[in-house]
């Protein structure tokens, strides 16, 4: 997982995640991401409630005032070098992965995230972590109590990529409604809610099913590593159809040479999507 604490760190695990479990994201055509308080559909506004960031617990530090502080000056620019320019490069990044509710105490990601008893207790789950944030309010953060289940396969049909954690104690936030049987079609509009890079909490919509398999399937989202393990929702039905678990590279080094870009791709290669989402249905812990 990628600590935030110190740029170099963040950025190196960043990118051994990325090596060894190909999770990688990309931009296709427009650049969708959205503030979750600029989406337009109050409904997902309020579905984001119930999505939180994985952040290493040594990373956080109660104040005297009884708020959780962290590292302020660890923006986008400085964790992941990107160019000045970059969007949302002002930011401060801080969540390694994100997780999302399906009951008050089960939280589900993607099994690359929660790869043993190091990623339960050394990372807590943040909630409303969004733009503007600069203290955590203690009752927003939760902890990992016990892994319910985990799998990370690989293979082209049969890869599995999820876990189900249960949380240190009840949450009284609306879990997520996810799809029970059959599975969601080529060309069914979606969205996903997570953290890209790290960032403050985002939506990125303007998205399709391209690709489906036995147990994931590929659509042209928007997303980058720290978007791990969010929801991605049927944007019709508002259900949760899968988890976010890969993709394509996120950055390139600019024309400079100097500092890093986010890798664009033109909405004619979009069919080609490498944003890979694990089934919601092919979690049997949930169902």
């Amino acid at each position: 997982m990628k600590s935030f604490k110190h740029a170099v760190v963040l950025l190196s695990v960043f990118s051994s995640v990325a090596h060894a479990s190909g999770i990688r994201k990309v931009i296709y055509g427009a650049d969708n991401r959205q503030e979750v308080r600029d989406f337009a559909n109050p409904a997902f506004r309020a579905k984001a409630k119930a999505v939180a960031g994985m952040v290493q617990a040594s990373s956080l530090t109660r104040s005297s005032q009884n708020t959780i502080l962290f590292d302020l000056e660890n923006t986008l620019e400085r964790s992941m070098r990107v160019c000045a320019n970059e969007r949302f490069a002002e930011q401060t990044t801080l969540p390694v992965c994100s997780g999302f509710l399906v009951a008050p105490d089960i939280l589900v990601t993607a099994g690359h995230c929660i790869t043993g008893p190091k990623s339960c207790s050394d990372f807590a789950w943040v909630f409303d972590y969004v733009e503007g944030t600069e203290e955590i309010n203690p009752a927003n953060v939760y902890r990992c109590k016990e892994i319910i289940g985990q799998r990370q396969t690989l293979g082209i049909f049969a890869k599995k990529d999820y876990a189900v954690i249960r949380l240190d104690r009840r949450s009284e936030r609306q879990p997520l409604a996810y799809r029970k049987k059959g599975s969601i079609d080529k060309g069914e509009p979606v969205l996903v809610i997570g953290h890209p890079s790290g960032l403050p909490m985002k939506v990125a919509d303007g998205a399709e099913v391209r690709v489906t398999t036995l147990n994931t399937f590929r659509a042209d989202l928007d997303t980058y590593g720290g978007n791990s393990g969010s929801p991605v929702f049927n944007e019709n039905t508002g259900l949760v159809e899968g988890i976010l678990v890969s993709g394509a590279q996120d950055y390139v080094v600019d024309r400079s040479g100097t500092c890093m870009t986010s890798e664009r791709l033109s909405v004619s290669r979009a069919r080609d999507s490498k944003e890979r989402a694990h089934k919601i249905t092919k979690v049997p812990e949930i169902q």
